[in-house]
């Protein structure tokens, strides 16, 4: 019997990705306010998201062909893989 490895991801909040990469949400850890804020511009568990700009002020994401600038305390509550 072979073993296999399976790669596991950890989890990163989408306030520490840098600037020009794309990573999947894997969790809203928010109240129902925020998952209803990210639900209305399409972040949900499972949404690809480029992170355009991430330089000190609010992030700069694209989800979709749409762009958002999210406060860090918002994306704090966002983990990714």
């Amino acid at each position: 019997m072979k073993n296999h490895i399976i790669k596991e991801y950890k989890p990163t909040l989408l306030n520490d990705i840098n600037s020009g990469e794309i990573v999947k949400v894997k969790e809203i850890m928010g109240g129902r306010n925020c998952r209803n804020k990210l639900m209305e511009i399409g972040i949900l568990e499972g949404t690809p998201i480029r992170v355009l700009s991430n330089s000190g002020g609010p992030l700069i994401v694209m989800v979709g062909n749409s762009r958002f600038a999210l406060g860090h305390g918002m994306a704090q509550k966002i983990a990714v893989v």
